[in-house]
């Protein structure tokens, strides 16, 4: 009786491993693929909050509004902003949809009038949010 029982198992059992080793090394590939993106989005913004920080620090600096910004970093894509202020004093050019799309890609807030809004994008920048 163990013969035959013995044999009909053992196909059983190897044709039930093939499946088991190949689904999880299908969903560990599918796995690994989330895990390799989300820690490429990871480092991307985290260069950009680095470089955005010495961006700041230099911005913080300037002492007229017509000295030349150093542009800030897209959280989101690790690129320049388009269309990123030159000097202090363009920010006031600035259409409030470029405002928001700035603000939009450094992940800040975007709440409030359009007055508060282009003061949360010079503290943003590093500069004073009222220029004296």
């Amino acid at each position: 009786m163990s013969t035959t029982s013995t044999p009909a198992k053992t196909p059983l059992k190897q044709t039930g491993q093939a499946t088991k080793s190949a689904a999880p090394s299908a969903a560990g590939s599918v796995a690994g693929d989330d895990a390799s993106k989300a820690l490429e989005k990871l480092e991307t913004k985290t260069k950009a909050v680095n470089a955005n920080n010495v961006a700041r620090v230099a911005n913080s600096h300037l002492t007229s509004n017509e000295e030349k910004l150093q542009p800030l970093l897209s959280l989101k894509t690790g690129k320049a902003i388009e269309k990123f202020p030159g000097t202090s004093k363009d920010i006031d050019k600035l259409s409030l949809t470029m405002v928001d799309s700035i603000l939009n890609n450094l992940e800040a807030d975007r709440t409030g009038s359009e007055a508060t809004k282009r003061e949360k994008l010079r503290i943003q920048i590093g500069l004073r949010a009222h220029p004296a």
